[in-house]
């Protein structure tokens, strides 16, 4: 009996909250990122394979357009090569970097997308679906593995990555 009490408090539940004109669901998504330094003495070294989960929820204003946020988290990274010598990086401790040092960034962020949504009716057998927005990124963890210092350690480098990025 409790089984179908639970049933039905759920069917109702999704049927209130499709009647609101809001929904929502889960995704999973595969990511590749890579770092692109803006000075002559770093080079990018590689990119990084990571993964993205979150919950999207969507807020239908109209038949055609609903604005769109939720909560996310993203594996970013990628390996710099530092070409000279480096005399002070903030890890756990404060480390000198020798030349042509491998960094692997390995980092994780928390994004909250704010965008709004849009389609068309149907032109034939196809709707055209347009999404626009940004994707504010807080900083959850940060960590580094440097060759020239025991590598396989990933470092806490959290001082060396910005806490907030725009997406």
């Amino acid at each position: 009996m409790k089984k179908y009490l639970i049933g039905i408090v759920f069917a109702f539940i999704s049927v209130s909250v499709m009647s609101q004109g809001v929904t929502g669901g889960l995704y999973l998504s595969p990511v590749i990122s890579w770092l692109k330094p803006d000075t002559k003495n770093i080079t990018s070294d590689g990119s990084r394979f990571g993964f993205g989960f979150g919950i999207p929820v969507d807020f239908n204003f109209s038949k055609n357009f609903a604005f769109s946020t939720g909560i996310a988290y993203t594996n970013l990274g990628g390996s710099l090569k530092y070409l000279d010598s480096i005399p002070k990086f903030e890890a756990d401790t404060i480390y000198s970097l020798v030349k042509n040092t491998v960094v692997k960034y390995k980092t994780s962020f928390i994004e909250i997308p704010l965008s709004l949504k849009g389609k068309t009716n149907e032109i034939g057998y196809i709707t055209y679906f347009l999404k626009a927005g940004i994707s504010p990124q807080f900083r959850f963890k940060a960590k580094g593995d440097i060759s020239s210092i025991n590598p396989g350690d990933n470092l806490d480098i959290k001082a060396e990555v910005r806490s907030f990025n725009m997406g």
